[in-house]
């Protein structure tokens, strides 16, 4: 039974396990294939019993690697491929059987996607365009829209690309574009938000959004103006209202002196 992590992400250590039953025999040997090519053998009339024969993506290490299973230092891109254990058995019975599974190697994105194409701005009608990017990875990241925490529906334009990269990564392109109502906005504000993810190793990155509405802050504007206005009146009754005080004081000041003249 051959045991072999997959997927696995680039610079993490994995374990593939060869288990099996020798019914009695006597174990000759266990070897270790990538893509048809041995890189270790388990035998245990050697000295020592553990031997790597170097192969370009698979580094063993020896001190953790054993009679039922290896160890890989730093999985990189290169690792990735088809394992092979082979399992002989001494004379007189000779017997070798053998087990094969695929290793596929993940790199995941150092960073989010990133939303371009967005005004700070939009009016009711207006019609909105914007793209998101995801970062280098392999696979390429799934993305998908949200417009205030809901998921767009079909009725959404999107346009999906994959670009790929020399260095064997992958990039991912997702366009949306819709006509904008008043449900869009909630307090004049609207949230987009694009998320990519990597569902087999669950990978998740997003990034955000805010647009506001431009009739909303048309409005604010004339609030504040008015209100405004109606606070530097009220600044400036002030010392009209003290000013009548003080003119009725000195009349009844005035008043008090003639009577008593």
């Amino acid at each position: 039974m051959l045991d072999v992590p997959s997927p696995t992400v680039v610079g993490q250590e994995v374990e593939l396990t060869c288990s099996f039953d020798l019914n009695g025999d006597t174990l000759y040997s266990v070897k270790w294939y990538k893509d048809d090519v041995e890189f270790y053998r388990f035998v245990p009339n050697d000295w020592p019993p553990g031997q790597f024969l170097p192969l370009s993506g698979v580094r063993v290490d020896l001190s953790k690697s054993k009679e039922q299973s290896v160890y890989i230092r730093t999985v990189a891109l290169e690792t990735a491929g088809v394992y092979k254990c082979e399992v002989s058995t001494e004379a007189p019975v000779f017997d070798t059987v053998s087990a094969k599974k695929e290793m596929n190697v993940y790199v995941l994105p150092t960073e989010g996607p990133k939303i371009t194409g967005r005004h700070m701005k939009y009016r009711v009608g207006d019609t909105v365009t914007v793209n998101c990017t995801s970062a280098k990875s392999k696979p390429a990241a799934s993305l998908a829209w949200y417009i205030n925490d809901k998921k767009v529906g079909a009725d959404y334009e999107t346009v999906y690309s994959t670009i790929l990269h020399d260095d064997g990564l992958e990039v991912s392109c997702l366009s949306l574009r819709f006509l904008i109502t008043s449900d869009h906005f909630t307090n004049g504000n609207m949230r987009l938000k694009c998320e990519a993810s990597i569902p087999r190793v669950r990978y998740t990155m997003s990034d955000e959004a805010l647009v506001i509405s431009e009739q909303l802050q048309h409005v604010s504007g004339l609030q504040i103006r008015e209100n405004l206005i109606r606070d530097t009146a009220a600044i400036v009754a002030t010392p009209v209202r003290w000013i009548h005080r003080l003119l009725s004081l000195l009349s009844l000041v005035y008043s008090l002196l003639f009577v008593r003249i």
